[in-house]
């Protein structure tokens, strides 16, 4: 039983250090600023993505109208079929 005392005396005067430290207010503000950051970054590149779909569909819409008005498709489902052709 003494040796069991002797080294759990021999420890109490080693000095341990906590593992887990609280987060610093300025490492939670660099997240937080990232975060947005990235959410504002995002949100842009979608939204010019969906302009440009956007724009390549009217063009082709345009282009398919403007050949209906000079005659080239004689048959309402034949423009209808070339328009659905915007689409995808």
């Amino acid at each position: 039983m003494s040796v069991i005392l002797d080294t759990l005396l021999l420890r109490t005067k080693e000095i341990t250090k906590a593992k887990l430290t609280e987060p610093k207010t300025s490492s939670i503000l660099l997240i937080s600023v990232a975060i947005t950051m990235s959410i504002i970054l995002l949100m842009y590149v979608g939204i010019l993505y969906a302009e440009g779909m956007m724009k390549q569909y009217s063009t082709c819409r345009d282009k398919i109208v403007g050949f209906e008005q000079r005659g080239m498709y004689p048959s309402p489902g034949e423009f209808r079929l070339a328009l659905s052709f915007c689409d995808s």
